[in-house]
């Protein structure tokens, strides 16, 4: 397990994006503090998504690439909740410390990551959603994986684009398939998936490696004024929101 190596000395891009959604207040309090997420795509869907940002936190790169997914493929709920209180990391963090930071910031426990998506997925229901997936990008992707790895996890579908931390042991738990969109400076995802394989869910785990892009290109790292990161940035949303459509579907007509 680790952190590939963009992760410790590539700071984010200069982007822009108007963005689709906006920041409201989820309704329960987490560790006695109020907490917001970014909430976008149609308030009619009954498909919610929770989305959870790579370590710069929101930017403007990640809040296209999810307003697309959510207005993808008949259209979801998305709920990106906002986990670094004090923003994504900052440049003196970057280097040898990061890890220290996302130690600090983005443990999984310690600064209640499953609670707040458990908040933020309250709300999605309250809203009208009946089924939730769940995806990150880079640390984000492993946090969707924990969350799918919980008991009694009903998520319908995990992962995300260019993971961080992804491997046979981190991701064997997951009680949801499995999509990885990894980029040319992953490990070798393909035995992961192969182990998800064999779980028997409604709808086969995904793979697929983007070559040509590097790692972050759909969030913080994303340059998409460039056409080939641009290009590659609406595929990966177009495979994800095929895949938790697929996940929906199965999930509905299961119930009839």
């Amino acid at each position: 397990m680790s952190l590939t190596a963009a992760c410790c000395n590539t700071p984010p891009t200069e982007a822009h994006w108007h963005n689709k959604g906006k920041q409201v207040e989820l309704t329960k309090e987490i560790a006695g503090d109020k907490r917001t997420t970014y909430r976008t795509g149609p308030t009619e869907s009954k498909r919610g998504l929770i989305a959870i940002y790579d370590i710069f936190g929101y930017h403007p790169t990640t809040y296209q690439f999810f307003d697309r997914i959510a207005e993808s493929h008949g259209g979801f709920q998305l709920s990106a909740p906002d986990f670094f209180k004090n923003g994504g990391i900052p440049p003196e963090a970057m280097g040898p410390n990061v890890m220290d930071w996302i130690h600090a910031n983005g443990d999984y426990q310690k600064n209640h990551i499953g609670e707040i998506i458990r908040a933020a997925i309250e709300d999605l229901h309250k809203d009208g959603c009946t089924s939730v997936s769940i995806f990150g990008q880079c640390w984000g992707a492993l946090m969707s994986v924990k969350a799918a790895s919980e008991e009694g996890s009903t998520f319908l579908a995990a992962g995300g684009p260019h993971p961080s931390f992804f491997s046979v042991e981190t991701t064997k738990d997951s009680k949801a398939p499995l999509i990885v969109l990894a980029s040319k400076d992953e490990a070798d995802m393909l035995p992961l998936i192969e182990v998800n394989k064999q779980k028997g869910f409604p709808i086969e785990p995904f793979h697929k490696r983007f070559d040509n892009m590097h790692h972050g290109w759909t969030g913080g790292r994303g340059d998409w004024t460039q056409p080939d990161q641009f290009k590659a940035g609406l595929e990966a949303a177009d495979l994800l929101g095929s895949f938790f459509e697929k996940a929906a579907v199965a999930h509905e007509s299961s119930k009839l």
